[in-house]
């Protein structure tokens, strides 16, 4: 289970082998703290363990947490009959305040539902104030009253609205801190780095050095003592300082090894590159089952194994811990991925669209650290604003549901899901070691219900991401056409009626401002035709005018170059155009050739496609976010079975 901090503890029912760990962890207690578990500092600690340890998982249930092989927290609820129930809890010293209490109680009051027990009531010294909070702040419906010595809580074991929306904004922000020791780190470990640049170790290492990361980069090689320049370290324990963050480039038969040494020198944070875990069969399951576990013994969070690595590009946190040969421009577009391979080819795709990504992240097997957590840290991130998903499995579809349907209101997410087909979920299996396949309707109510913009291919997610990065959100399916040809003006509003968008007629105030510039063989009506021999100026007229009238909720600008006017020129007198709008509304441009789509690209950041439909498709997309958005939220239905 995730804390408050970001790390994690075992959570598990209590054994009767447990005793002597209870009766260590009791006696490695502070005296305050074992005043006000038990009222009194002389209390026969063993005798309270065999106490602890006796349940009989109905009316007697115990839990107990484990961290690094030591018991770190219990908690036990005790039957008194007419569905009623004593609930009292313990936590280290050195882990009070990160939520541990809370989790236990969470797990205590569900399984109690399940036993016929609906009411906890627990006894509290006065001054036992943080145990105070962790009642109140559990979203429980508490009643509290005093007695001689004590206070008194009373509160059922259901889970309330309240309690289920404060469970969740705790997972919310373990997620977030577990996230800042990837994201947000001061010092980094590269295990496997390599003097070869032309290996994963080798690029990865070079790739932290030149990022500009604003921390220190330790390469750990035990077969080199200088690696690109830096003086390198035979192991983890040899290095100076404590690391937050390490990543792990080695084959994987020494991967679980190196990992047991990251947790022994306080790493919390695990990227694992290398591949030979559950996507090649029963013996690399195996491996990674015992590489989570020494994780999870440790807190330790992990990414991986089997991806591409992560990267940060906002100030102050900037680094790049892949192994692409480049990384992207700085950016609001964060973005996570199953796919190494396909995280490659879209930060070079990006990177030519000019369109910057905030951060980053290849989560290959998904072991730990899911596409939910990277949802649940954009959402706190100051510099995400729209996040991009590739997804060939669900790890957990609920949990997604939720984390989606809250995220989706204040930040449009975009996804490819793969694996349509049964081909496709067949090499989905075989890729990153799924397990479980979604029947793809079901996938498309999914998204459907919580917001998600579902894009077809790469290509549609990085045209609906540019629209979404640059531009603002429409406020209605209204749209202008602006083109120096027919044909595509024509294509480009059948493509957009198809979308579910409306290509309007303009008024007569609208005409008669575009006949003032433009020459009278000019199709005036929407799509407006100002024919091939119009001027960047007649685009940038044309623009304003369009602009400026309230029945048209965005653009589309087409440009097919003719003999005279160049499209650098056009491109310059669309970004100026736009600059100068009386309203803001998206504008998306479409140049219909590649040499001049590159031109228009290198001109500034907005929307350029290279056919109408494109343009068209990406803003019917959008426009289904919008109106998700303004339809109210729907409590989802309950079953009686």
């Amino acid at each position: 289970m995730a804390l408050r901090d970001g790390t994690t503890v075992h959570v598990r029912p209590v054994r009767a082998d447990d005793e002597d760990a209870l009766h260590g962890f009791l006696e490695g207690l502070d005296l305050t703290s074992r005043v006000f578990r038990f009222f009194s500092g002389g209390v026969d600690l063993r005798a309270a363990a065999r106490s602890m340890a006796d349940v009989d998982y109905a009316q007697r249930y115990g839990l107990v947490a484990v961290r690094d092989g030591d018991l770190v927290g219990q908690g036990i609820y005790i039957g008194e009959g007419g569905g009623g129930a004593e609930v009292a809890f313990a936590v280290a010293d050195r882990l009070q305040g990160n939520g541990l209490a809370t989790l236990l109680l969470a797990h205590l009051a569900e399984v109690a539902v399940d036993n016929g027990i609906s009411v906890f009531h627990a006894e509290v010294m006065p001054e036992n104030h943080r145990m105070m909070e962790v009642f109140r702040d559990s979203g429980f419906p508490v009643e509290i009253s005093s007695e001689p010595g004590a206070i008194r809580v009373v509160f059922p074991t259901s889970f309330e609205e309240e309690a289920v929306r404060r469970f969740e904004d705790r997972d919310r922000l373990a997620a977030e801190a577990a996230l800042r020791f990837f994201l947000e780190p001061t010092a980094i470990a590269v295990i496997g780095a390599s003097r070869d640049r032309n290996t994963v170790g080798g690029q990865l290492f070079h790739n932290t050095l030149e990022s500009g990361f604003e921390g220190v980069s330790y390469p750990v090689n035990p077969h080199a003592d200088v690696v690109q320049s830096v003086h390198s370290y035979g192991s983890v324990a040899e290095l100076p300082e404590d690391v937050e963050l390490a990543v792990i480039v080695v084959p994987a038969v020494a991967v679980v090894d190196a990992a047991r040494e990251c947790a022994a020198h306080g790493v919390r944070a695990l990227i694992v590159i290398s591949a030979g875990f559950t996507e090649v069969g029963a013996e690399g399951a195996e491996r990674e089952r015992e590489l989570v576990g020494v994780c999870r013994e440790a807190g330790m969070r992990l990414i991986g194994p089997n991806c591409l690595g992560i990267l940060n590009t906002s100030e102050g946190h900037s680094f790049n811990a892949t192994f692409a040969p480049g990384g992207p421009p700085p950016g609001n577009v964060g973005f996570v991925t199953q796919s190494g391979a396909l995280g490659l080819a879209l930060i070079d795709l990006a990177s030519n669209r000019s369109l910057g990504v905030s951060s980053f992240a290849s989560i290959g097997n998904r072991a730990d650290i899911t596409a939910n957590d990277m949802l649940e840290y954009w959402e706190s991130d100051d510099a995400t604003e729209v996040a991009l998903l590739y997804i060939e499995s669900f790890s957990d579809p609920r949990r997604f549901s939720r984390i989606a349907r809250r995220v989706g209101r204040e930040m449009p997410i975009v996804a490819v899901k793969s694996g349509r087909s049964a081909a496709g979920q067949r090499a989905t299996s075989s890729h990153t070691g799924a397990l479980i396949a979604a029947s793809d309707l079901t996938v498309d109510a999914l998204f459907d219900q919580v917001g998600v913009i579902r894009t077809e291919t790469l290509s549609e997610l990085l045209d609906v991401a540019s629209l979404l990065a640059t531009q603002p959100l429409p406020e209605g399916n209204r749209v202008g056409i602006v083109t120096n040809a027919g044909g595509p003006g024509v294509m480009c509003a059948d493509a957009c009626e198809a979308a579910g968008l409306e290509v309007p007629q303009l008024p007569e105030e609208v005409l008669s401002s575009l006949r003032e510039f433009l020459p009278a063989e000019a199709g005036l009506s929407n799509p407006v035709d100002m024919i091939a021999t119009a001027s960047a100026d007649n685009y940038r007229q044309t623009i304003r005018a369009l602009a400026a009238h309230e029945g048209l909720d965005a653009l589309i600008v087409i440009f097919i170059k003719p003999l005279l006017t160049r499209p650098e020129d056009v491109a310059g007198a669309i970004h100026e155009a736009v600059a100068e709008m009386p309203r803001r509304i998206p504008v998306q441009a479409v140049f219909m050739s590649e040499k001049d789509h590159a031109a228009a690209r290198a001109v500034g950041a907005m929307p350029v496609h290279l056919y109408p439909e494109d343009a068209a498709r990406a803003l019917g997309e959008v426009m289904r976010h919008v109106d998700w958005r303004r339809t109210p939220p729907e409590d989802p239905p309950e079953f009686t079975d």
